[in-house]
């Protein structure tokens, strides 16, 4: 069970990362276009804008659950919750990861770590992944919840795949913004995006069990034995 001061921290964070991220996004319909971000709903094809949104609503749940234990209506973090928080936290490292080994090398650190992408890019995935392997400790997490944390990158990259190869630029699609069809070896980048998604989501599960008790609804041994001792007789 998480601390009231835990508690209390992950609900500040958890707030911080959602207003931050609404406002980021808001501001995308009051902006110039930049090289990967542009105005209104144009940004939402973007892979990061998606994965911070989705990682800020997952940090909404968990501040609405924090703040539910802080007034004593709840006694623990639900475990749907803390997968909720997973799959988001799991969105933005991909997103984290891929800009720095992808493209800050092709569009430069000023412009990928710049201005509001610092939020976008840096600060909302380490955030996010901090309270949750830190703070939103309740109880262990199954390996193959690694599985869930696929699913927005399967999910966008089916739409990527569409737009950018099936249809093409030429005829409508998106250009290959991100690069993964460089010398049209976009099979190889759905390997690699699948294994890195599922890599950070196994390692983020590994990280956030150490420390974590194994069976939240088990009792204490005395207070165990005493149980039985009383159903005995």
């Amino acid at each position: 069970m998480m601390s009231k001061q835990k508690t209390a921290v992950s609900a500040a964070i958890n707030a911080i990362l959602f207003l931050a991220t609404t406002a980021v996004v808001i501001s995308y319909f009051f902006e110039e276009p930049g090289p990967l971000i542009r105005n209104g709903f144009e940004s939402f094809k973007f892979f990061t804008t998606d994965s911070n949104v989705l990682a800020a609503l997952g940090s909404l749940v968990i501040l609405i659950c924090d703040i539910l234990v802080l007034t004593g209506k709840s006694e623990r973090l639900p475990r749907w919750a803390i997968l909720f928080k997973l799959i988001g936290t799991v969105s933005i490292l991909v997103t984290f990861t891929t800009v720095l080994f992808l493209l800050i090398p092709y569009y430069g650190l000023g412009e990928m770590l710049g201005g509001k992408a610092f939020h976008m890019h840096f600060a909302a995935p380490i955030m996010s992944f901090l309270s949750l392997i830190l703070l939103e400790k309740d109880s262990r997490l199954p390996k193959k919840a690694a599985l869930l944390g696929l699913l927005p990158t399967i999910l966008y990259g089916t739409v990527y795949l569409t737009e950018v190869v099936i249809i093409g630029q030429e005829n409508g699609g998106w250009w290959d913004f991100y690069q993964f069809n460089a010398g049209g070896r976009w099979y190889l980048s759905i390997i690699l995006m699948l294994l890195l998604t599922f890599i950070l989501g196994f390692v983020t599960i590994l990280l956030y069990n150490i420390g974590t008790p194994k069976n939240k609804n088990k009792l204490p041994a005395k207070q165990e034995t005493d149980t039985k001792k009383q159903t005995r007789s």
